[in-house]
């Protein structure tokens, strides 16, 4: 599951504890106003957000990261 959203620091580390899940990734959008179409399709930056103690998480978010690259 990927958060792509802007959410509360702490948000995705409560719902994995209290949903018991450890595959969510966070990506922040980046939208300006009245430009976002422009910044989904050509972002300024690609942030993905996950455990850095989980080999397994790190691997996912590389990949997730990217598919938006491309």
């Amino acid at each position: 599951m990927v958060i792509k959203s802007t959410i509360p620091v702490g948000y995705t580390r409560a719902i994995k504890e209290k949903k018991g899940l450890a595959n969510i990734l966070f990506s922040p959008e980046f939208l300006r106003e009245s430009k976002a179409l422009y910044d989904n399709l050509y972002p300024s930056r690609i942030i993905v957000g996950t455990e850095m103690s989980d080999d397994y998480q790190i691997q996912l978010a590389k990949k997730f990261g990217g598919l938006l690259e491309e």
